[in-house]
């Protein structure tokens, strides 16, 4: 007989990705295979191929996961429908390091030492999914005037945002600011770059980027 009282096992995907992330958190490395995996979960590997063809589609799959799970939150703020482009991706932004402090662990150990020019397989689903919610974003402010087009160079422009993204977590993952107020601040300034990169000014939000960055240095005559 049933024990009625007895908790609800997760889902099956659910358990493999809370194993998986734990052995990598503990060890610094993932599960060295498909069989200790599902030895220490019970489960056979077929029950594990029926959720994920590789070891590697675990993680990628639980941070494309998150990156919906960010997406919609924004998207369903109140204020989403009435906000520019520019505060679109600041919001996005701003939610994505809220949300990657619960990870910090894990985006010290896969992006610590990556750099913003870095890609790193893990990140390949989650950087996908982030460019087609840019794409949406873009096509917002294209429609409303805020982004111009200037042709083949327009085709750069979603690259450019997943640049802004890992430039983002690189600043964050070394930033020892109380409550990471200087992340909030490079947020503000690294968007207001790529905004007017993409409208028509540039020059004012270069300028206030760099003096942020190189604290003393004088950008005007």
């Amino acid at each position: 007989m049933n024990d009625l009282n007895a908790p609800e096992m997760p889902p099956l995907r659910q358990r493999i990705e809370q194993a998986y992330l734990h052995d990598l958190k503990a060890e610094g490395r993932p599960p060295v295979s498909i069989f200790k995996l599902c030895q220490s979960l019970d489960i056979t590997e077929r029950d594990f191929f029926s959720e994920y063809s590789t070891l590697e589609a675990v993680e990628m799959h639980w941070w494309r996961d998150m990156m919906d799970r960010i997406i919609v939150s924004v998207e369903s703020g109140a204020e989403w429908s009435d906000f520019s482009a520019r505060h679109r991706m600041l919001a996005f932004l701003f939610a994505f390091t809220t949300a990657a402090l619960d990870h910090r662990s894990l985006l010290l150990l896969r992006l610590g030492h990556a750099g913003p020019l870095k890609c790193i397989p893990e990140w390949t689903a989650l950087e996908q999914r982030f460019e087609e919610f840019s794409k949406a974003i873009l096509m917002h402010g294209r429609q409303h005037g805020e982004i111009v087009s200037r042709g083949p160079v327009s085709a750069v422009y979603p690259k450019a945002l997943r640049l802004l993204l890992r430039s983002v977590v690189a600043f964050n993952l070394k930033d020892d600011s109380a409550k990471f107020e200087r992340t909030d601040a490079f947020i503000e300034k690294s968007v207001a770059v790529f905004f007017d990169l993409m409208g028509r000014q540039v020059l004012d939000s270069g300028f206030d980027l760099l003096r942020f960055l190189l604290p003393g240095v004088t950008t005007r005559a």
